[in-house]
C-alpha cells in the first residue's frame, strides 16, 4: 500500500514516515490522509519500535488538504441523501479515523516541521508528543474559519492545552499564522534548529531525539505516556467527535465549497 507519496521504513527502533509530495508542498489528498493514518497505525503495531517519527520534504511539512479533483466541492447545488452519503464517506469518516488514529497512538510520536504546517495536519501534529522545528520560518495555521469549516482534529481541545486559550483563539477563531519562536514559547515546539537544509535537519532530528531514548527503559516510556495521556483522552474523544458532526453540517450546507469557489475565481485570498 505504501508508495512514493508517503514513505516508510525502520530504523533502530524508530518507525519513519516521510511526507513526500513537495511539488504540493505536501498537500495530501484524501488517499494520502488515509495512508497516513494507516502507516501510523503499521508503526503502532510494529513489537521493534518505541518511537514514530514523522517528516516531511521540500519547503512545507504540510499545506493541509489538497482538495483539487475533490467532486463534492463542485457540486455546490448537491443536497439532499446523496450528499450526506458523500460527506459522511469523505469527510466523517476520514477524520473519525486519522484523529483517533493519532491520539490513541501509544508509542512516541515525534514530528520534524520543516516548513510551515497548514489546517488538518497542524491538528495532527498538535497530536504528537514532540515537536521540532527546522527555523524560526516555520508557522501553524489553522484557517477553518476562512474556508467555512469548524476545526478539526480535536484541535478545539490540544490547541487550548498547549498554547493556552487567548493563542488558540488566534490560531482558530482568527486564522491567524503562529511561527515557530511563540511556539517555543508556549512550549508546543521542543526545540528551534535554525537550519535551512531540510535532510540535514530531518536527520539531526532523529539522531538526537534517539540519542535521547535509546537507553531509557522503553516499557516505562510507553506506561507514562499512557498515564499522562489519560489526563486529557477524553476530551480529544469528544471534541473530535463534535467536530465532526459540525464539519458535517459545514458542508451539508455548502460552506466551504463556496469558500474554495471564490478562492479558485480569486474573489477571496487564501490565508496561506
Amino acid at each position: 500500500m505504501e508508495g512514493q507519496d508517503i514513505l516508510y521504513e525502520v530504523k533502530d527502533k524508530v518507525a519513519i514516515i516521510t511526507l513526500n509530495v513537495p511539488r504540493e508542498l505536501n498537500a495530501l489528498n484524501q488517499p494520502q490522509y488515509l495512508l497516513l493514518g494507516y502507516l501510523v497505525e503499521k508503526a503502532e503495531k510494529d513489537p521493534n519500535t518505541i518511537i514514530t517519527f514523522i517528516r516531511s520534504t521540500g519547503r512545507y511539512f504540510s499545506a493541509g488538504a489538497n482538495v483539487k479533483g475533490e467532486s463534492g466541492l463542485h457540486g455546490i447545488q448537491a443536497t439532499g441523501i446523496k450528499a450526506t452519503e458523500h460527506w459522511l464517506n469523505n469527510f466523517v469518516s476520514r477524520n473519525a479515523y486519522l484523529t483517533s488514529v493519532f491520539y490513541d497512538h501509544t508509542k512516541l510520536l515525534v514530528c520534524a516541521l520543516n516548513g510551515p504546517v497548514v489546517g488538518l495536519s497542524s491538528a495532527l501534529v498538535a497530536l504528537c508528543d514532540f515537536v521540532y522545528a527546522i527555523n524560526d520560518n516555520v508557522f501553524m495555521l489553522t484557517p477553518f474559519a476562512n474556508l467555512g469549516l469548524v476545526s478539526e482534529g480535536a484541535a478545539a481541545a490540544t490547541l487550548v492545552k498547549r498554547l493556552g486559550w487567548s493563542v488558540a483563539n488566534e490560531a482558530l477563531l482568527l486564522s491567524r499564522p503562529i511561527k515557530a519562536k511563540r511556539l517555543y514559547e508556549l512550549g508546543m515546539v521542543n526545540k528551534i534548529y535554525n537550519m535551512n537544509d531540510t535532510d540535514k535537519f530531518n536527520d539531526a532530528v532523529l539522531e538526537e531525539f534517539w540519542t535521547m531514548a535509546k537507553d531509557l527503559d522503553h516499557t516505562s516510556i510507553i506506561d507514562i505516556k499512557k498515564l499522562l495521556k489519560a489526563n486529557f483522552l477524553q476530551d480529544l474523544q469528544s471534541t473530535n467527535a463534535n467536530e465532526i458532526i459540525g464539519g458535517l453540517n459545514k458542508w451539508l450546507q455548502q460552506k466551504p465549497q463556496k469558500r474554495f469557489a471564490k478562492i479558485s475565481q480569486k474573489q477571496m485570498k487564501h490565508k496561506l
